[in-house]
């Protein structure tokens, strides 16, 4: 449309160039005067309409329906999504040099109140979020709340180790006079079909100067008794695995291992695997 728009109106500007030159002869002066002011008149015209009205058409802002939200795709240019949309935004924030956001308002959606933003990275569509455009305002999952859902478990899990931690230390540190920690590892036990289940690797040093099988029978029990304890007490716990060291016979090999599994509210045997015996 501008092409056509720009071709007629360079058209006028010859019409007004020849009227003008008609004007030189006697003869054509009238048919010159006519030419000039026609010309002139439509020139000034389009002038008129390019400024003010078609303008104002090319930037006018659009609401968008629920076929136009489905058409966008990840990756389209803002050219491409206004050419879908129809025209402008109602609103857009600046988030960085090429990343910005745009908010329209819904037509025709299911919610009375609908709307839509479109978010801009590196000036490609990264993601949308409607709100009453498809889905009712009490069933949309918009970026917000996907993001604080997911921050509250996550922050749920690791108070739950922090208190599976506590409690393995108070455990040890209160009942097994020649033991120490050496560490304590908590981790998410991503096989259980549970939310929030935890499996406890648990590394300690037994420190007494013992022979091997009195060694062996000392970790042994301490392992049973933590087991048991941590199966009645934490039922997060659902796996804990001990690991010993006996300096006294080896300084730097873990020659004990004890794996505990839950059943119920107890904690039973798996393995048990030892250097000391």
């Amino acid at each position: 449309m501008y092409i056509f728009i720009s071709i007629f109106a360079g058209l006028m500007v010859i019409g007004i160039g020849f009227g003008l030159l008609l004007l030189i002869f006697p003869k054509s002066r009238r048919a010159g005067k006519n030419i000039f002011f026609s010309s002139l008149l439509i020139l000034l015209s389009i002038s008129f309409l390019n400024s003010f009205v078609w303008k104002y058409e090319g930037h006018k802002i659009s609401s968008i329906t629920p076929k136009e939200y489905k058409q966008l795709k990840e990756g389209m240019t803002p050219e491409e999504v206004k050419k879908i949309v129809g025209g402008s935004a109602m609103s857009e924030e600046i988030d960085g040099d090429n990343d910005f956001n745009w908010g329209y308002e819904g037509e025709n959606g299911i919610e009375n109140d609908s709307s839509a933003r479109l978010y801009f990275e590196d000036d490609q569509l990264s993601f949308k979020i409607e709100n009453g455009l498809l889905t009712k305002h009490n069933e949309t999952d918009s970026e917000e709340t996907y993001e604080s859902e997911a921050a509250d478990e996550k922050d749920e899990l690791e108070s739950l180790k922090s208190d599976a931690e506590y409690e393995i230390e108070s455990i040890i540190e209160d009942n097994y006079t020649t033991a120490s920690i050496e560490k304590i590892e908590i981790n998410e036990d991503m096989g259980s079909d549970e939310q929030n289940k935890l499996i406890a690797l648990v590394h300690l040093s037994f420190d007494a100067k013992n022979s091997a099988q009195t060694s062996y029978n000392m970790v042994e029990m301490y392992s049973d008794d933590l087991a048991a304890n941590i199966g009645k007490d934490n039922d997060t716990v659902n796996q804990i695995a001990v690991f010993w060291k006996v300096p006294y016979i080896d300084e730097e090999e873990t020659v004990a291992k004890f794996s505990y599994e839950r059943s119920g509210e107890q904690m039973k045997i798996t393995d048990k695997v030892s250097s000391l015996k």
